[in-house]
């Protein structure tokens, strides 16, 4: 699919037609900024190699979107704060159907796991969504490897600790038990005495 106009024609995009006919776009031939890729806190720099979506009728006659790329981002390490360096591809199918009902109500145990479904009851902005799909592909928690590794033991040494704090206040390991009030044990009893 070739360009034929500004920008605008993508804000309105028609995925059903895309995909009924088969289409392609690429990063060879559409410009896009991503302006929220710039403006997230926790993305220091960040700069998308490629990208490329596609769409096809699959075997069960559903439309399915395909967008794939790779970008390149600093992140912040959740663990020192300073930026930390990915090179990210991402590859995602989304089977559309019309409704959110639908999408709800879909066998997604058939899906593998680079496929999804989404509602696409009319058209989208297709800048907006290949966006959505890189911002998904960053790393939830980016650490650098030295902290994760700091992270790790940090972790288990606080494991260990509380471990032994449990250990200490074990009632069965040969301490002091509590007992138990029961409200009902002494019933019989006194059931036993009306009757005399």
């Amino acid at each position: 699919m070739r360009q034929k106009g500004p920008l605008k024609q993508f804000d309105e995009f028609d995925a059903w037609s895309f995909s009924r006919l088969g289409e392609r776009i690429g990063s060879d031939e559409v410009k896009f900024d991503f302006p929220r890729l710039a403006e997230d806190e926790n993305i220091v720099s960040s700069t998308v190699e490629f990208w490329e979506v596609s769409a096809r009728v699959n075997a069960k006659s559903e439309s399915v979107v395909r967008f794939k790329g790779r970008f390149n981002a600093e992140l912040s390490c959740v663990v020192c704060g300073s930026g930390v360096e990915y090179a990210i591809d991402f590859e995602r199918h989304l089977v559309l159907v019309t409704s959110e009902a639908q999408a709800d109500a879909y066998d997604e145990e058939t899906l593998d796991e680079h496929t999804d479904v989404v509602a696409c009851p009319g058209a989208i902005n297709l800048r907006d969504w290949l966006e959505d799909e890189i911002l998904l592909a960053c790393p939830m928690f980016p650490k650098h490897d030295a902290c994760a590794e700091e992270a790790g033991r940090s972790w288990r040494e606080e494991g260990d600790g509380e471990e032994n704090t449990d250990e200490s206040q074990d009632d069965t390991a040969g301490g002091p038990t509590q007992e138990v009030q029961r409200p009902f044990a002494n019933l019989s009893d006194l059931l036993k005495g009306s009757k005399k």
